[in-house]
Parts: C-alpha cells; structure tokens; sequence
C-alpha cells in the first residue's frame, strides 16, 4: 500500500494549486480540426496549419481549435500531400468538427495544394476511413489513461482480436493465432521487431510516448512488408508533456515523463520511463507428483527507456534506446534455471526526408542480448544483430511505388554469424470513393529478394462496397480482401527459440499462400451516440510454417507441412454520453497438416471473447474489462483435454478522477487486476501473478 500513499501525498501537493475557474469546455464561435491520415484514419499529429496571412500554427496533438473564420489554411506534414482547406464562418450554436485528411506520398491521388471545403461533422465519434476490406481499430492514450491504463499491455488489452503471450519476462503480441515473430509492431512506421529474433517486446514503448494504438488483423504484404502474417500493431508517436508516477502489486513501480518544445517550424519531443518489478508471487506448481505451493524467485525486471523525435516541415527523425534486465526463470517443473539472468539493449533510428513529390526513408536497428547462467556457465551467451534499411517512395501512373535495399549482421556466442542483404521492390493502387454509395478498390504487389532465400513474391486486393448511408453518418459495407506474406527465418528460429539449444537445423521461409477474409459492418451515426457492428469470415493457409513444439529443447523449430487456420471475427461498440461499451470474440480452428495427420496449433484457443465498458460521472471515470479464452493445446497430438491449458476468465476493474487546476491536469487512477485472483498460465508451465493493483498519477499542463 505504500503506492497509494504516495500517490495520496502527490495529490495533497496538487490540490494546493489555484483552482480554474469554471469555463465552458467549448465556445460556439470556435472549430475544431482533426487530421487524420486518409488511408488508415490514424491521427497524425505535428501537423501545421499555415493560413492566409501567412500565419503558422502547428498542432500539439491530433486536433487544434480555433476561433470560426471565413479563411483557407494549408495543412501539411512531412510524409504526405499538402492539402488546403476553407474553414467555416456562418454562426452556429454547436463547435463544428472538421477532419482533414492526408493522403500518404506513397499513395496515388489528387494533385497536391487541391482546394476543399470539407463538411462539417457533430458527431461523437469520426467514421474511420481505412483501407478497403481491411478491419482495424484505434485507441489514443488519452482515452486509455482515463481507464486507468498506464502501460502498453493495457492498451493492447482494450483493442480487439488481440491475445497477449507471456514467458520468460517477455510480452508478445498473438494476431488471428499468429505466433509471437509473425505480427509486426511499428512506432510512426519503424518496425520494433528485432531483426534476430523477429519478435518486438510490446513492454518498450512508454504510454507517455504514445498518441494512438491500431491494431489491423490479417497478412499485409505491401504496407508491413515480410514478417506481416497474423497483422499489425501500429504505434504513432505523442507530442504533448506529461509526467505519470504509479506503484503496484509484486513491487512494481514506474516514472515516466514526456516533454515537447517548439523552435520555428521544428518540434521536439522527448520522453523517459524507467520502471521496476519484483514480480516473485505464489503460485501453485502442479507439474510434479502432487500439487504444491511454490514462489516464483529471481522473477524481477528492470527497463529504462528513451525516446527522442524531431520534426519539421520537410524531414522527421526519431530515436528510441532501451535497456533491461530480467529474471530468466524456467518453468514451474524446471527450476534449475531459476539463478538465470537476461539483459537486452535496443537501439532504433528513423528518418524520412521529402525529396520533391518523392520519400527518402532511412533507418537502422541495433540489438543485443547477454544471457547467464550462474549454475552452467557453458550456456552462458551473448548475441547482436545490426539491420539496415533505406527505402525510397512515391507515385507516378495513378499507382505507388516503393523500393528499398538492407542489410542483416548476426553474431552470437560460440562463433554463430550470419550476413545476408535484402531488397524489395512494390506497386501498389488504391481507389478511394467519392459518392455516398461507391466501391473502393485497393491493390498491391510485392517482391521481396533475401540473400540465401530468393526472390519471394507476394501481392494484396481489398474491397468495400458501401451499400448505403455515407461515411459521415449511418452506413451498411460489405468488405472482402485477400493477401499473402513471407516470413524469412531469422537467427532465433534457427539457434534461440531455446536458450538451451543443443542442436540446429536449416529453415525454409514460412509463406502464407493465401489470408483471405471476407464479411459486413454496419453504422449507426446520431447526434449523441454511434454504434458499430462487424462480422467476418477469416482464412489462412501457411506453407512450411515454422513451429517450435513446447518442451522440446534439443532441436530447433521445424517447417511443418501445412497450416489451416478458418475461423470467424465479430466485434459490436456503442459510445455515446457518459458510456462506451464494446465486445468481441473470435472462433478460430487452427491445425497442423502432415498427409492424414492433423495436429492442433499450439496454444490458438478455439474461442476468445472480451468486452470492456466505461462509464463517465463528471470528473469520474469507471472502467471494467473481462477477457476470456477458451481451452488451448499446448503439445504435438491430436486434440485431448489432457494435453491443453483449461479456459481462463480474467477480470480488472478501475477507477480514475480528473482534476483541473489554473495550469495543469491531474489524472490519478486505481487498478484492480484479475480480481478474482485466478491462477493461470499464459504458456504451459509459466504460471501468471493472481490479483494485483496498481495506483498512478498523472499530470499534463493545460492546453
């Protein structure tokens, strides 16, 4: 409990600043604009507003007010088409919205400087404009704070068809039944997913660096590139100032803080966190001959991260530097290996420069990974892995173009090493719809050429039918898309999927032949309230799937035969005045195919379902989430209870209060994890911690 005193004396401390005086949130001779990004609907923020006086305006976050005039302001962002807009005058008794949309470089459109008066919109929530056939999903941090959300984690819990796995100190993030290496996390486009191992630890981007969180289900060659196979969890990075504090369960305590600075036409932002965790909680071990109550020790973990961005007119730069430690603990039934140690050190850096109507992007990833084991020296490792990337955009033809070269090192312990360049070379066309009923068409092709591997081509077709209403309001769509993607292997499927390796074998690329989904969303748009329904049918076929079989540390992961997955994806929301529900559940049948043999996929339950619900009393905000998975194989073998994970139900409840002093916000929450304490496993044999709490503060300057 000290957490919550701490945060009790932070809020004594707030308390004594001047209170604000009471004000309308919203005058009526005011507008507000949103940008957004016309292909994906995710909010772009840092844009700027030059208006006809010559005037310039740059956004903190996503959306920007300003006193209603008769005017033209140019929107720009380095990275998209310029785009200028006629702000409205007439006098109404409602704060119009408009939302500006634009286009990527890499997408063919209108000439840029294109002149429109956009329609006002007073709506609670603006309709997404996402890719043809492609159903996707975003969350901001601001919303995900007021639920009492203050890691990646939690943010990723709120988004639909998302399944976290969790061993050995790492969060990984499962995409229709996807393994952990097969869905690719970007932060403002750099994929976080390191090239040795293929995997990106969600755990390292700090909330205060973030703005928004989409997470976009099924293969997505042409956008994400190789690796894209179960889909995408894109990250867009913040601009504002914000300090949080919070302490929780399992000695868990964490800082972080994020400041912006603004200098001519070029803004900074950097942001810190370093946080800590005990993590050695009881569980019961019923691995051995009896069932017997045991403590995780050496669980800790430790991870200081850092991000820098830079932003201008023409060119943008980010940076991000991590750092952790961890308690490498074996399964419940094998604790020799509870004395190991792990540390890793990443380093990302990103650029992209606008080159005429053209895109210079440039970047660079560093990781490096030092295992020990105080009991066997002998496994005692380290690895590092460097990649390069240089990738060059634009349109011409009404389609887009994009080519780029990289290159891989590999090193490791032991003289393990691998070298190998890479390029790819894509084109791609998107019909966006202009009338209230309209089809859009979106398409791509791919070929992606690996040292070792040879050339892998990969191609994408998407469609939305809008069979009524409009984009602004009410509307029926009919969606269907249908993809593929390559995954090459990468040193830890090869050598590192066990630290325990004893034996190596070679790797073919995974290659899904063919994702295809297809079904129907409805909306429902009033005044005070929208409502969102989607079903769909989904498929994946993957040839030489590379899976690792739990518990078998003498050999390396293998290409299988074949892998089916068929399943279905539903999900329904409803926000309007002080509520905001949602819901979704997934069914998927995913198996291993050799000849007649059929063999479950590990650990993809055939059913998921969650749903989460806030409700806003003033300054109050009560938040629940349930998240349910149904029974999991976690062996080789044909489907039997014996050998899968029973279903799980876990439940948090959270509260939050904002306050709002003359200068700044305070928000300061209460979490309640799994509070019905149920003990469970995320991978066989690595128990998770029961219940659990965590209390925070939060502070941002008034805007």
């Amino acid at each position: 409990m000290i957490g919550v005193v701490l945060t009790a004396v932070a809020l004594s401390l707030v308390a004594r600043l001047p209170v604000a005086p009471t004000q309308p949130p919203v005058r009526v001779d005011s507008v507000r604009v949103c940008v957004r990004e016309a292909v994906t609907s995710v909010p772009i923020v840092g844009a700027q507003l030059r208006f006809g006086d010559g005037s310039l305006r740059t956004l903190e976050g996503a959306c920007l007010g300003l006193a209603r005039r008769m005017d033209t302001v140019t929107v720009s962002r380095v990275g998209y088409r310029a785009r200028m807009v006629a702000l409205p005058g007439d006098d109404t008794t409602a704060q119009p919205l408009v939302v500006v949309s634009l286009t990527p470089r890499a997408v063919a459109a209108g000439r840029d400087g294109d002149v429109a008066t956009l329609t006002l919109q007073r709506v609670v929530a603006d309709v997404p404009a996402a890719r043809p056939g492609v159903v996707a999903a975003t969350i901001g941090s601001a919303e995900a704070r007021s639920r009492g959300v203050t890691t990646m984690n939690g943010v990723i819990g709120l988004l639909p068809f998302t399944t976290l796995r969790t061993a050995r100190g790492e969060t990984g993030l499962s995409l229709r039944g996807a393994r952990r290496e097969q869905v690719v996390i970007t932060l403002d486009g750099l994929p976080l997913n390191d090239p040795a191992t293929g995997l990106a630890d969600a755990a390292d981007v700090p909330l205060v660096a973030l703005q928004s969180a989409t997470v976009v289900p099924g293969a997505d060659p042409v956008n994400a590139g190789s690796g894209a196979i179960g889909g995408v969890l894109a990250l867009s990075s913040a601009t504002g100032r914000v300090l949080n504090i919070r302490r929780g369960a399992f000695g868990q305590w964490a800082a972080e803080a994020a400041f912006t600075a603004t200098r001519g036409d070029t803004r900074w932002h950097v942001s810190a966190s370093h946080r800590r965790a005990v993590n050695d909680f009881a569980f019961v071990n019923d691995a051995g001959a009896a069932p017997r109550r045991e403590s995780r020790v050496n669980n800790d973990e430790e991870r200081t991260v850092l991000t820098v961005g830079v932003l201008s007119a023409r060119t943008q730069w980010m940076l991000l530097a991590s750092t952790g430690e961890r308690g490498m603990v074996g399964a419940a039934n094998v604790r020799a290996y509870d004395d190991d140690r792990s540390r890793t050190s990443h380093l990302f850096v990103r650029g992209q420069t606008a080159l005429g109507r053209t895109l210079l992007v440039t970047g660079a990833r560093r990781f490096d990974l030092r295992y020990r084991d105080p009991q066997r020296p002998v496994f005692d490792s380290r690895a590092t892995a460097w990649s390069t990337d240089a990738e060059w955009r634009g349109s011409a033809l009404r389609g887009t173009w994009r080519v780029g070269v990289g290159a891989d090192q590999l090193a490791g312990t032991g003289g393990l090493a691998q070298r190998r360049t890479r390029g790819f070379a894509a084109w791609g066309w998107q019909l966006l719809p202009t009338a209230t009923r309209g089809l859009a068409l979106d398409g791509g092709l791919r070929t992606d050429v690996v040292e070792g591997n040879g050339a892998q081509p990969t191609g994408a077709l998407g469609a939305t039918w809008r069979v009524r209403g409009s984009g602004g309001g009410s509307s029926w769509s009919l969606l269907a898309r249908g993809a593929q993607a390559v995954r090459v292997p990468t040193l830890y499927d090869v050598y590192f999927s066990s630290p325990q390796r004893l034996s190596v074998r070679a790797l073919d690329p995974e290659r899904v032949t063919l994702d295809a989904s297809a079904g129907s969303r409805a909306v429902w748009q009033r005044t005070q309230w929208r409502a969102t329904f989607e079903a769909s049918l989904v498929s994946r076929a993957t040839s030489n799937a590379i899976v690792w079989f739990p518990g078998n540390f003498g050999w390396s992961p293998a290409n299988v035969g074949r892998e089916q997955m068929r399943g279905t994806e539903t999900r329904g929301d409803l926000t309007g005045g002080r509520v905001s529900m949602a819901v979704w559940h997934t069914w998927y049948r995913s198996e291993l195919r050799s000849g007649a043999l059929r063999i479950p996929t590990p650990y993809v339950p055939q059913h998921s379902l969650a749903a989460n619900a806030a409700w806003r009393i003033g300054p109050h905000t009560v938040s629940t989430t349930m998240r349910h998975q149904g029974r999991r194989p976690f062996t080789a073998g044909p489907r039997n209870q014996a050998f899968e994970l029973p279903a799980v139900t876990i439940t948090d409840v959270a509260w939050s209060q904002r306050h709002v002093f003359a200068r700044v916000e305070a928000l300061w929450s209460l979490t309640l994890d799994n509070v019905t304490d149920v003990q469970w496993q995320s991978v066989r044999g690595f128990p998770m911690p029961g219940r659990g709490w965590s209390a925070s503060l939060t502070l941002a300057p008034r805007r």
